[in-house]
């Protein structure tokens, strides 16, 4: 038995490493690992034919007039072996793999795709290469993941994502992101936001983390699973449900939102929901890409409101300041917001 036949064994009977099935994968897709498994083939259809030559010589004269042929006696078979010892022992080595390799010749064309993975897959087990992308404060981007998945990334936020993402599709978020993603039943999608993991197969969600006292995930469509890390307890959401996790705390609890509403930063309106005024001074520094300083009491109202896709800043106070009995003044990138007379 030559060395090629003996390997080809040893890969259907699972004998060899992973190390070894690569490289003979790799062989395979070379010229003379082609060449070595047509000789192979041919040589499998070569002993049949031989065999069942003899066959037709032994039973030739079999009785016409029978239904059917008995099978060979004792004496019959010794004949075979006599007759053929090597050619029916190299037979019966190489018949037993004929099927895997005329489905072997079937998949040779997207054969390429095996070493690949399997070079892939094992460097999951070693040391994970990260690649990053991110946003300055001001800007926000639209990304294309390897696995076709979208990431609409809000400004001020960045995300983190392993280099073989096709077979390991997990992302670490700091900030927050609209995510649409493109559906894989064999790797699951994964993204950890501070002590927060979301789950997914195919789906739209929306996770902000740009907030230190707290995790929000809004479900647009599909499914979806969340993880606390802190509490280990798990929240599934359906669409048009979402769910805000405090920090250190284990409860979780869903409620039911518009889903037109769970991203509106993504479409360039700037959205406040019965926020703190010390959120909306976040949003706008995110937003605007500025730094703001406030003189005086921080106002107790909540804000609630929509400012449409590329409203100036200025604007945007001056109908806050209105609500809110404020003055303010910009200089730059250098905002001050000033209280003190607020209530006079």
């Amino acid at each position: 038995m030559d060395n090629f036949t003996k390997k080809w064994q040893d890969f259907h009977e699972g004998k060899l490493s992973k190390k070894e099935v690569i490289e003979f994968l790799n062989f395979l897709e070379s010229d003379l690992g082609k060449s070595c498994y047509q000789k192979l083939l041919k040589a499998t259809w070569a002993e049949e034919e031989e065999i069942k030559s003899v066959k037709k010589t032994q039973f030739s004269k079999a009785p016409s007039s029978k239904s059917h042929i008995d099978l060979p006696s004792t004496n019959d078979k010794d004949f075979f072996n006599r007759f053929y010892p090597s050619k029916i022992a190299a037979f019966k080595s190489i018949f037993k793999y004929a099927a895997c390799l005329m489905a072997l010749l079937m998949v040779f064309k997207t054969i390429d795709f095996w070493p690949d993975r399997l070079m892939q897959e094992s460097k999951v087990e070693q040391e994970i290469v990260w690649l990053s992308k991110s946003n300055p404060q001001g800007i926000k981007s639209k990304i294309l993941l390897p696995d076709s998945s979208w990431v609409y990334l809000n400004s001020g936020s960045e995300i983190k994502y392993p280099e073989n993402f096709a077979i390991n599709r997990q992302v670490i978020l700091k900030g927050e992101a609209f995510f649409e993603v493109f559906s894989d039943k064999d790797h699951p999608f994964t993204v950890e936001a501070s002590h927060i993991k979301t789950q997914v197969l195919g789906t739209s969600f929306n996770v902000n983390s740009l907030f230190p006292e707290s995790v929000e995930i809004g479900l647009a469509t599909g499914s979806l699973r969340i993880l606390n890390g802190s509490s280990g307890e798990e929240l599934i959401l359906s669409p048009g449900e979402a769910s805000n996790i405090p920090t250190g705390k284990e409860e979780m609890i869903k409620y039911n939102i518009d889903p037109k509403k769970i991203a509106p930063w993504k479409e360039g309106v700037l959205h406040f929901n019965d926020e703190s005024f010390e959120r909306v001074v976040k949003k706008l520094e995110n937003w605007y890409g500025v730094e703001i300083t406030i003189e005086g009491d921080i106002p107790k109202d909540k804000c609630n409101g929509d400012f449409q896709k590329n409203t100036y800043l200025t604007n945007v106070l001056k109908v806050l300041g209105h609500a809110l009995n404020f003055n303010f003044d910009i200089n730059k990138n250098q905002v001050t917001i000033n209280t003190m007379n607020m209530n006079e």
